[in-house]
């Protein structure tokens, strides 16, 4: 029942974009502009090796939902977000995650994580890479909204 309601919930969020992006005939930051995105075209884009954590691209950035493609390098430290709540679909690989108090929990491709706002979240091990998650972000994620559970831990993920 409650992966029922989760797919409602991740695909009206996705049809809410959708549909917006019609009445505006606006177009997406990359993409097609009639609102098809092929997702597999984004992830041939992540590069293999990185020197950061992680790799991001936006495919849709509007106020009520985004939706960002990524790629996993390494762990990231415990962290949440004010504003956005987050549903995370695994594409390709397999990582211990960490949600709220819970965790390890391994996930892996076709796995749907997700969590509300203010709900501290991480990864540790990835056990299978690439790690390539597909992100639905409800509201949009400003990027600037990352609270660091331990604030020394920015600096590790930022590589600075």
């Amino acid at each position: 029942m409650k992966t029922t309601r989760t797919l409602f919930l991740l695909f009206t969020v996705i049809a809410i974009g959708f549909n917006t992006y019609a009445q505006e005939d606006k177009r997406p930051l990359m993409g097609n502009s009639y609102g098809i995105i092929n997702i597999d075209e984004y992830v041939t884009l992540l590069p293999k090796s990185h020197n950061g954590i992680i790799k991001d691209i936006r495919l849709i950035d509007r106020e009520h939902a985004g939706v960002r493609i990524f790629r996993l390098y390494d762990e990231v430290p415990m962290h949440y977000h004010a504003k956005s709540d987050a549903y995370l679909y695994i594409l390709n690989g397999k990582a211990e995650f960490y949600v709220a108090d819970k965790g390890p929990v391994v996930a892996g491709k076709g796995d749907l994580l997700f969590w509300g706002k203010g709900t501290a979240h991480g990864n540790g091990k990835i056990l299978e890479g690439p790690l390539d998650v597909l992100v639905f972000d409800a509201i949009a994620r400003d990027p600037s909204d990352v609270i660091w559970v331990d604030p020394s831990t920015q600096k590790k993920f930022l590589g600075n």
